[in-house]
């Protein structure tokens, strides 16, 4: 029984410890729609029903400092140098 307890404790930590650098759904959304603004794609009337999906895939997929450099990007080159639009396949 303490065997099952100690692995099942561990199981926990390293589950917790790779949701570390995972960014929250608001600041995924604040990102997403600079990132709409700054491409020129803000529609304001659709941005909360379709972009959820997005939202999903950005907590998922993303890390804190890469949704941070795209929340706060000014400029469509700063937003690209952010890392934020890549998908997985690519590096």
């Amino acid at each position: 029984m303490k065997r099952f307890v100690l692995v099942a404790a561990a199981v926990v930590s390293l589950g917790t410890m790779s949701a570390c650098d995972k960014p929250t759904a608001e600041d995924c959304r604040r990102a997403i729609a600079n990132m709409q603004k700054l491409l020129g794609a803000d529609v304001t009337g659709l941005r909360t029903t379709e972009n959820e999906g997005e939202v999903r895939r950005c907590k998922g997929g993303s890390t804190k400092a890469s949704v941070a450099c795209a929340k706060n990007a000014t400029t469509a080159a700063e937003l690209k140098s952010c890392e934020f639009m890549a998908s997985k396949g690519k590096k």
